[in-house]
């Protein structure tokens, strides 16, 4: 991961949502979260917590190389290939999700409590940008 991320700024007066600032956010809601889901959901709640929010990360890193891809490479944007490429992340996804469903080792629920933490934390920070730019 020796990339250089840039922060995402939408505006030069507020604070720039970076993307270490997402994964962190992602890294304390999964572990709150799996440590709720542990002492109320029980041993196979929280694994599944914990396994969403790998896939979490997963998704992550697949969208924001696919969404590089999308501005880095202009020929590459306008082809099917990257249409499909950017697709392919929600066909996986459910995939791994029917595959869990259908083996019913830990419980699907807490899976997609796990993925939520990559929206949860893009909704803390920017409550958080929101928050820190009005002072």
């Amino acid at each position: 991961m020796g990339e250089d991320l840039h922060p995402l700024t939408t505006d030069k007066g507020t604070q720039p949502i970076s993307h270490r600032g997402i994964l962190i956010v992602m890294g304390v809601v999964v572990v709150l979260s799996t440590l709720a889901g542990f002492i109320f959901g029980g041993k196979a709640f929280g694994v599944g917590v914990i396994f969403g929010g790998l896939l979490a990360y997963a998704n992550y890193f697949w969208l924001e190389r696919s969404t590089r891809a999308m501005f880095v490479n202009a020929d590459m944007a306008s082809t099917g290939l990257l249409a499909a490429k950017y697709i392919s992340r929600y066909v996986a996804i459910g995939a791994v999700l029917l595959l869990i469903y259908m083996v019913n080792v830990i419980p699907v629920a807490a899976v997609i409590l796990g993925l939520s933490a990559f929206a949860l934390a893009v909704v803390i920070q920017g409550l958080k940008n929101i928050i820190s730019s009005s002072f």
